[in-house]
This record gives C-alpha cells, structure tokens and sequence, in this order.
C-alpha cells in the first residue's frame, strides 16, 4: 500500500483554513488563503503509466499559474494541491476521495481516475457534492464530474472509425473485415460496443474478438486468435500495459497479416519505444500499425509545440508524451475554471465548468483539438476527435489524420 497522506502547497502560504465560500473576502493586508485542490493519481499500480508521466506536468503548470500572481480573480489567491495516491485501485479512489472532502476539506477534486476509478467515485462525488475534473474518463455518470477524456461513442470509437474508413476509401486500402482487440475493462467494453456499431454500418464486417485480460503476462493466445481469423484490419481501445504485451506477442508470432488501428496509449504511447527495445519496436510499431493520439510531437500545432518546448527546456521534464500534455491541458482548465468561478461553492464551479471554453488557437489549447475545448451536457468534451499516427524507425511518430494536422499519408501495407 503506498498511498501519499501528505499535503504539498505548491508556491502557496498562509494559514490553511478549511474550505471558504470566498476566501478572497480579506484584509487588505492578509495573504488571501490558498485554494486547496484534492488531487487523486495513480502513482503506482497498473494503471501507473498515466500518471507517473503526467504528474510533473500538472504540478509545473499549477506552479506557473501560482508564480504569474494565482487566481487574480479571487485577489492572487494560489494553488494548493493536496496529493494522494490510489494505487491503481478504484476502491482507494473512493476512500481518498472521502478523506480530502471530509478532513481536508478540499471544494475541487481532479485527476487520473480512469473509467473504473469513475465509476467507484461517482457515490461518493454524488453524496458529497463536491465538482471534480477526471483528466483521463471516457465518461461522467455524476453530475458533479466534468472529463478530459475521449467520450467511449463520439471519441474513442468515432475517431478510429473514421480512420479506418478513410484508409479504406481515400487511401484505398483493402479493409473488408475487422477483428475487436481491447483492454477487457470498461472503457475498452463501451468503446468497442460503439466501435462494432460504427465499422457494420459504414459496411466492414466484424468477424470476431480477441479481448485482452488486463491481469494477464502475455497476450500470445489473443494474438493466435487474431492469426487464425486474419482481418483486414484489427482495431479497439488497448492500454500501454496490453500494448506492450500485444505488440511482443505479434513479435513472436512474426505476425504482419493486418493492419492494427488502435488508441490510445497502447498504440502511440512515447513509453512503448522504452518498453519493448528497439528491435521489437521497428518490427511491430514501424509497420501496419496507426496509433490514436490526441498529442504528438510533430504535428502542426503552435500551441502544442509551445507547451512541448516549455516542457522540454524550462521545466526539464524527461518524458513528454500524451500523458504529460493531457495533464498539463488539465491544470489549465482548472485555472479558467476558479478564475470564472462566482465562489467555491459547489454549484458556482459547476457553472464555471458549464460556461467553460479555450477556443482553438488559443495558446493554452494543448490538445488536438479543432473545435478548441468545451464541455457538451453529458460533461465530456464536446470535440471528441483525436490523431492519428504512424511511427517511424527513429523513433519519432508522422501524424496521418485529419488532415488539418497530418504530416504525411499513411505508409502502405507491408
């Protein structure tokens, strides 16, 4: 068990005070008392990879803002974030979550909180009225929770939808037929659901599943399933942990049958390269393979490629992938959020999260997102799109698709 009782008040003083309604209401000579954030990640576990990865963008962002004067419009009033650990668990979620809103008394919870972790919190969010921003769910079933996160329908299985049926129509690709390959969890249940629905009615026939159990050391027997039904093209929601195993069992198997059109971070994670080795990584990776993103380092972006230099040469971060620039994206969300925000009060931070919005081109748009960020009644994101990339022997990805952001049309089949 390893889970982080400790406070951190990043750039923040003065005396902690509990949850205000308006702690800007103050002395002219008081330092106005800190906004206390509950942050819920997944520092270890199997869910780790997100977090682990994100966690210093977040909190560099959060230091920025503190830095640049706070919330200036609650009189400068910093940041504080107090941070807690799950352990991948949903059910610590939940028992973190409780802590923070009961004993520290936190008005805003945010962070990783996966689909599993959603759905344990959602109770406990209901029963304590308490908004909080997921910065990876494909859903919100409480009404007090707002996510990053692609939505499973309009997302996930929209964006690598209309992939496949480009590569199929634009690119001429021979695409007929299709094998689901996803994580066995929620999230990559809904998203297939939808996806099968989307990939028969554009006229691809689904001719069988292979799921990956989430508990399993190896993916050899989901990777013969898909050798025995040789698909056109092979497609679903994979974590970075069953990527890693999928693309090492496609390794062993010498397996270039299909092409495999995935998200998110078990296809284009930066992570994979360092995980798999170079050699397995140019046989699989280079080859057949499309990856979802909603980050990459090449494409034609100016915010985005601000955000990875800021990153990269002022905050020394030494892995900036899509977990880095989703987190980073959240702590900016969270920044307009308590600057719109009437008070602290529950329902004046639903209504900041309502009226949220950062337009495309704006330079705290981060994400790849043409219709720029703003939350649709079901509290996701209302542009669910995503990239969609190829990488290349160095190491480096090619953005694909769309084309407002490609860089190169995708390789042929080898």
């Amino acid at each position: 068990m390893s889970i982080s009782r400790r406070s951190f008040g990043i750039g923040a003083t003065g005396l902690v005070l509990g949850t205000v309604a308006a702690p800007w209401v103050r002395n002219a000579s008081a330092e106005p008392a800190p906004i206390k954030i509950g942050v819920i990640n997944s520092m270890s576990g199997g869910l780790s990879a997100y977090a682990q990865e994100g966690k210093p963008a977040f909190d560099y962002i959060i230091d920025q803002i503190n830095k640049s004067g706070g919330i200036k419009s609650k009189d400068g009033a910093k940041i504080q974030l107090l941070q807690a650990d799950d352990a991948s668990q949903p059910a610590r979620t939940a028992t973190e979550a409780r802590r923070l809103i009961t004993e520290e008394k936190v008005p805003l919870l945010t962070g990783t909180i996966l689909s599993a972790q959603m759905l344990a919190l959602t109770p406990v969010l209901d029963e304590l009225k308490v908004p909080t921003l997921s910065i990876w769910a494909g859903g919100a079933k409480s009404t007090y929770m707002y996510s990053l996160g692609y939505p499973y329908d309009r997302g996930y299985a929209q964006s690598m939808h209309d992939f496949i049926v480009s590569l199929r129509d634009n690119d001429k690709f021979a695409i007929k037929t299709a094998v689901m390959c996803y994580s066995n969890y929620e999230a990559g249940q809904q998203v297939n659901k939808f996806l099968v629905e989307k990939l028969k009615a554009s006229g691809i026939e689904v001719i069988g599943e292979a799921p990956l159990d989430t508990k399993a050391q190896d993916q050899t027997s989901a990777m013969i399933r898909i050798r025995s039904l040789k698909p056109d093209v092979v497609t679903g929601l994979v974590t970075p942990r069953d990527g890693i195993l999928m693309h090492q069992a496609r390794y062993n198997l010498n397996y270039q049958g299909s092409l495999f059109v995935g998200g998110t971070g078990g296809y284009s994670d930066l992570s994979l390269w360092k995980d798999l080795g170079p050699e397995i990584g140019k046989a699989v990776l280079t080859r057949n393979l499309f990856g979802m993103t909603g980050f990459s380092p090449g494409a034609k972006m100016e915010s985005m490629q601000k955000i990875i230099a800021e990153l990269r040469d002022v905050a020394k971060l030494d892995r900036i992938g899509q977990g880095a620039i989703q987190y980073a994206q959240g702590a900016r969300v969270l920044q307009q959020v308590l600057e719109n925000a009437k008070s602290l009060e529950p329902d004046a931070l639903l209504e900041a999260f309502k009226s949220f919005k950062i337009p495309f081109g704006d330079p705290h748009l981060y994400i790849a997102k043409p219709k720029g960020l703003q939350f649709a009644d079901d509290r996701l994101l209302t542009d669910g799109s995503a990239m969609m990339i190829q990488w290349m022997p160095d190491q480096s990805q090619e953005v694909v698709f769309p084309k407002e952001f490609a860089q190169a049309a995708p390789r042929p089949k080898s």
